[in-house]
């Protein structure tokens, strides 16, 4: 009796494109090959957009391999880690790959993307649980807050960037209401952000994006800022402070300027 000899999968290789993919390319290269200058302008936008959904394809798949790579190697270390599904506000792109713009504005749409999150690794929370937010003119427990708006708005903007290992991860509490549209969040963002960093140097910003918005801890910062932690500890404690009082007048000017 003759054995059948198992050829290797295509879908086993996660660059291979699939039978459908295949098809839809052969038939796409015979449109661009036509004579019909439409036919051909059609085959070749169908070449291009079956490249573009590879690409991303092929990269959901690598991020998924590097996610489930951080949790392993967090849980070897005896870290906590929890995986969740959050939403973010992603450009809308043509065919061509340029965002679409309307009115002067770009647009966006929401969609459901997985993070793996350390909990045990969160900077923030780990400063506050050790005391380092203590000492400053307002309560630990504010700044705290303060702390984590301005990770959220800072995580909705960085969500907009290409996924990759340096970005902050996705806060599920980004500002993003089910009334407000994927560009209102953006710009929301934005306009939080601008309100937490008013009047603050280069340096406070910078450590108040690590600390608060990619949530390194005032060590790893130090070592980014080429600084000594306990100076980066201080600006922390006072970048927040500010931060934590211009909100509140930013909030104060907002319900003056409300109709009564």
């Amino acid at each position: 009796m003759k054995t059948r000899s198992s050829a290797p999968s295509r879908d086993a290789d996660p660059e291979a494109l699939s039978r459908d993919e295949l098809r839809r390319l052969a038939k796409a290269e015979r449109k661009a090959a036509s004579p019909d200058p439409a036919l051909s302008v059609g085959g070749r936008r169908e070449i291009q957009d079956l490249a573009r959904r590879h690409a991303v394809r092929v990269e959901s798949q690598s991020l998924a391999a590097r996610l489930a790579q951080t949790s392993a190697l967090a849980l070897s270390r005896g870290e906590e880690v929890k995986s969740e599904n959050v939403r973010i506000a992603t450009p809308l792109l043509d065919e061509h790959g340029a965002p679409i713009v309307r009115r002067g504005l770009p647009l966006y749409r929401q969609e459901m993307v997985a993070r793996v999150r350390v909990v045990s690794r969160g900077g923030l929370q780990l400063a506050f649980e050790r005391g380092d937010l203590d000492g400053g003119p307002l309560k630990a427990e504010h700044l705290l807050e303060t702390g984590k708006a301005y990770r959220w708005a800072f995580e909705t903007l960085s969500a907009l960037g290409t996924p990759t290992r340096s970005l902050a991860p996705i806060s599920g509490r980004a500002p993003m209401r089910a009334s407000a549209g994927p560009q209102d969040a953006v710009f929301a963002a934005g306009e939080m952000l601008r309100g937490f960093r008013q009047g603050l140097g280069e340096r406070p910003c910078a450590v108040l994006d690590r600390v608060c918005g990619l949530d390194l801890t005032i060590r790893a910062t130090a070592m980014s800022l080429r600084a000594d932690p306990r100076t980066v500890r201080t600006a922390l404690v006072e970048a927040l402070s500010a931060a934590t009082r211009n909100r509140a007048s930013q909030r104060r000017g907002e319900a003056s300027a409300r109709p009564a």
